[in-house]
């Protein structure tokens, strides 16, 4: 018989950002805004019936309560994963978009043609950020034959994995949905993996899936 993998690849929640939130941030520990908070939960309400056998999370504070309050009973069984970070935008950390465009206007202008390969200073690309974050992936799922899994990390850590297993183009980033709690729903099937669904928020309903 085959054994089926149904992996939950979730962002984490909304959290609370300085600046408004137009602002460049991937590794510092920001916490999660009320109304993250809350769809985090109304998530974990709509998946409460599935059982999962492996929960797993980035390091960082805002993926790890996103799961803590997606999974609240099974919070103690959720591991952490360093690979799983978000992207380090090194010295932009935590600057204005306005502010980043003055001091950088080259490197900029550079990255907002290259995301895949223009790093910030002391900072990744997508691609340096792919090569840690699909290698971390695929030593979770070498531990499951079957079952479900939630892994809760950030927008560019799931773009980065999802470009790897199904050809997208990475530096097309924000031509497509990333939404705060969005699911994105993978099945391994042997060592063939299919997207099952892209970016399914609030309004996820398992009892359509089969899972």
């Amino acid at each position: 018989m085959t054994k089926k993998l149904n992996i939950f690849l979730m962002r984490h929640a909304k959290p609370d950002l300085p600046h408004g939130g137009k602002l460049y941030y991937g590794q510092t520990d920001y916490p999660l805004c009320e109304e993250g908070e809350r769809l985090a939960e109304q998530i974990g309400e709509k998946i409460k019936n599935v059982t999962f056998d492996g929960i797993f999370s980035s390091t960082l504070l805002r993926a790890r309560h996103t799961a803590e309050l997606t999974v609240p009973k099974h919070k103690n069984k959720i591991q952490t994963v360093k690979d799983l970070s978000e992207i380090n935008v090194g010295d932009w950390e935590g600057k204005s978009y306005d502010e980043v465009r003055t001091k950088w206007e080259e490197l900029y202008d550079a990255r907002g043609v290259s995301f895949d390969s223009v790093a910030p200073p002391n900072g990744e690309s997508f691609l340096d950020l792919q090569k840690r974050t699909v290698p971390a992936f695929e030593k979770i799922l070498s531990r499951y034959a079957e079952g479900n899994l939630l892994v809760v990390a950030h927008g560019g850590v799931i773009w980065t994995i999802i470009c790897h297993y199904f050809n997208f183009v990475l530096n097309d980033i924000f031509f497509y949905p990333m939404d705060y709690c969005g699911i994105h729903m993978l099945e391994r099937t042997d060592s063939f993996m299919r997207l099952i669904r892209y970016n399914w928020n609030e309004h996820l309903d398992v009892t359509k899936t089969g899972y």
